[in-house]
C-alpha cells in the first residue's frame, strides 16, 4: 500500500514548452466536429500536443487543444476558415503554455499518482489548466512561467529510475 506521504515510483518526467493553448468554445456536441478541426491541422503540419473534448453544462462541447507558438497565426486563420463548419460560440486562446507529463509504468496499479500530481502542483500555487491520462501517464498544462517550480514540486512526491 503506497501512504501519501512516501514518494511513488514513476518511470520519468517530460515536459513540452513554447505553446499556445485554444479553447474552442460551444461548439456542436455531434460526432466528427473534433475530427474535422484535427483534420485541417494535420493537413496543414501543425502538431497536436494534447487535446481534450467535453460536453458542458449548455451540452455543447468545449474542444482544448496546444500546440507550438510558431503555429499561432496558421491555426487563427484555419479555425477563422471553418467558423461555418465549426459553428462555435467562440474561442480562447492562451499564450506561453507548457505540458508536464508524468509517466508510467504500471499506472493502472497506481492510483494515487493523478492525485499527488495534482496536490502538489496545488501546494506550490501552480494552476492546472487542463489535465489528461492514458493508461501509463497524466499531462498537466500550466503556464510556462511556472515550470521550474513545477517540477520541483513533482520531484518532492514522486521518485524516478536510479
Amino acid at each position: 500500500m503506497v501512504l501519501m506521504t512516501d514518494k511513488i515510483i514513476i518511470g520519468g518526467i517530460l515536459e513540452s514548452t513554447d505553446l499556445n493553448m485554444v479553447s474552442i468554445l460551444s461548439a456542436p456536441n455531434q460526432p466528427g466536429v473534433a475530427g474535422k478541426i484535427l483534420t485541417q491541422l494535420g493537413i496543414n503540419k501543425i502538431n497536436v500536443e494534447f487535446i481534450t473534448v467535453s460536453e458542458n453544462l449548455e451540452g455543447t462541447a468545449d474542444i482544448t487543444f496546444c500546440f507550438k507558438s510558431e503555429y499561432k497565426d496558421r491555426v487563427r486563420k484555419l479555425l477563422k476558415s471553418m467558423k461555418g463548419i465549426v459553428r462555435a460560440r467562440g474561442d480562447k486562446w492562451q499564450d506561453d503554455i507548457a505540458i508536464l507529463v508524468v509517466y508510467g509504468p504500471h499506472f493502472k496499479e497506481k492510483p494515487a499518482i493523478s492525485g499527488k500530481m495534482c496536490e502538489q502542483l496545488g501546494k506550490y500555487k501552480i494552476n492546472i489548466l487542463g489535465v489528461s491520462t492514458s493508461i501509463s501517464s497524466i499531462s498537466c498544462i500550466i503556464g510556462e512561467s511556472s515550470l521550474e517550480k513545477a517540477k520541483d514540486a513533482l520531484l518532492e512526491a514522486f521518485k524516478l529510475p536510479e
